[in-house]
């Protein structure tokens, strides 16, 4: 076999076994990242975008959910998904991780501005 296929062969095995872990370690981000078939790389550009978002939150620094999303859509080649990157942020919020970022970016969306009383109402 030539070197280039040994590569893609690994890449697939290394993905399979990544995407193996987000079954067995049930969460909604997981899952999330399970069905959009998310790499562990996009995964970890994902988490370092979450908390460059979260440090702005922190630091009073405005940032836009069309800057998310975009910068989402950079990362996981999904330019123009909208529901994906929302979907992302409230997985992450449901499972408790970056927990401003979601009702930041989304919290005035009237489609969303009743889960996020009812949690701040617990």
């Amino acid at each position: 076999m030539d070197d280039e296929r040994v590569k893609s062969m690994e890449d697939k095995i290394e993905h399979l076994e990544f995407k193996l872990n987000l079954i067995f370690h049930e969460s909604n981000i997981n899952r999330l990242l399970f069905e959009y078939d998310i790499t562990e790389k996009q995964y970890s550009l994902i988490m370092t975008l979450m908390d460059e978002i979260e440090e702005k939150i922190n630091k009073e620094v405005s940032i836009s959910n069309s800057e998310y999303e975009t910068k989402l859509g950079e990362i996981t080649e999904k330019e123009g998904d909208y529901h994906f990157a929302e979907y992302i942020a409230r997985a992450f919020w449901e499972d408790e991780r970056w927990a401003s970022v979601f009702p930041y970016l989304y919290g005035d969306f009237p489609k969303y501005k009743h889960i996020i009383n009812e949690r701040d109402e617990k």
